[in-house]
């Protein structure tokens, strides 16, 4: 059970990471597609797409990789505690609330660079 919850409180933090990785240089070419980081702001217009995702990217693979540093130490010194499993799920919520967050920088990061339009400020 204990490497089966590590696994599951690893999962977030990865996908911060391989998302981090894969949309700082390349983000997804179909600003209508179903994957991507979708706001009103960041599908504009390419530039507009490809700021977000590059900002976002790198937040995420930051984040991603400190949270993943974190969890494993968590997760190594209350390996032993009879609230491991508790531990492990509010450990997962706080990771997808981290993920949620990133949302607020990269957006005003867009309204910084960028007019209600699109348009380079």
């Amino acid at each position: 059970m204990f490497i089966f919850l590590c696994i599951c409180s690893l999962l977030v933090p990865l996908s911060m990471i391989l998302l981090g990785v894969k949309w700082k240089e390349n983000p997804p070419k179909d600003r209508q597609g179903v994957s991507g980081y979708r706001t009103t702001m960041s599908r504009l217009n390419d530039d507009t797409w490809k700021t977000a995702h590059h900002y976002w990217g790198m937040i995420n693979l930051v984040l991603g990789i400190m949270l993943a540093v974190i969890t494993i130490c968590i997760l190594m010194i209350v390996r032993n505690s009879m609230d491991f499993e508790m531990i492990v799920t509010y450990l997962v919520f706080i990771q997808l609330g981290v993920m949620a967050i990133t949302i607020i920088p990269t957006e005003f990061l867009l309204h910084k660079h960028f007019t209600k339009t699109g348009a380079k400020k």
